[in-house]
């Protein structure tokens, strides 16, 4: 028996390109060096086409029996390929009451190591190019269609990514990205407590990529 599968079209990415444009914030070192920083959705260009997770995403096996929709952009327009119908890529159901802490717990810590990086090789200089900090994916995802469906994988990505210094508007950016090894545990624990494990766990996460991001630092600021 052949199964079909629903495109629905996630209601947020309609807003994508009509909201309000954020503003940047200015990391400023002691030397006068200094960068805008913009905390955002990623591009979903940048993405795998993949709309960002501004909530908690919450993906089980009854989300692709009944068809629930993906969260890729190419539902807008129906150009979809096969890969989209992946179980990432469904728009499963968001967690409304856990807003992704990407701009609240990594980006303060992100904007401090870049305020001691300009403060040691800023030399005085003054960034034209926005420094992008995206928050990416942050879902539970069934691991399996088994007999034991019961395991979920928290997966978190974040991106950073800015345009050349030479460069224009049309300029490719460079890309940086963290997606740390995803931990498995039962549903039911990652439900406990108010989501308590997932909120340790994507710390964690969040720690780790914070490391990457010094790391990228140098290559981001050219």
């Amino acid at each position: 028996m052949k199964s079909s599968i629903i495109v629905t079209v996630v209601a947020s990415a309609v807003m994508l390109s009509g909201c309000a444009k954020v503003k940047p914030e200015t990391v400023q070192a002691a030397n006068g060096s200094s960068v805008k920083v913009l905390s955002i959705g990623a591009q979903a260009d940048l993405n795998n086409n993949r709309i960002p997770d501004a909530h908690l995403r919450e993906v089980n096996p009854s989300h692709f029996a009944t068809g629930m929709g993906i969260a890729v952009l190419g539902a807008l327009t129906g150009n979809i390929n096969s890969g989209d119908f992946d179980k990432e890529n469904y728009k499963g159901s968001a967690v409304d009451t856990l807003p992704n802490p990407t701009k609240t717990y990594f980006v303060p810590k992100a904007k401090q190591s870049l305020k001691r990086w300009l403060d040691e090789n800023g030399k005085g200089n003054t960034y034209k190019q926005e420094l992008s900090i995206g928050y990416a994916t942050w879902a539970l995802i069934y691991r399996d269609m088994g007999t034991d469906n019961s395991v979920y994988q928290l997966k978190y990505k974040v991106l950073f990514y800015k345009r050349p210094e030479s460069g224009n508007a049309f300029s490719a950016y460079t890309v940086a990205e963290c997606a740390p090894v995803p931990v498995e545990a039962p549903l039911s624990e990652w439900h406990a407590d108010n989501y308590k494990k997932v909120t340790v766990e994507t710390n964690k996460y969040m720690d780790a990529c914070l490391l990457e991001f010094n790391n990228q630092i140098p290559r981001l600021l050219k």
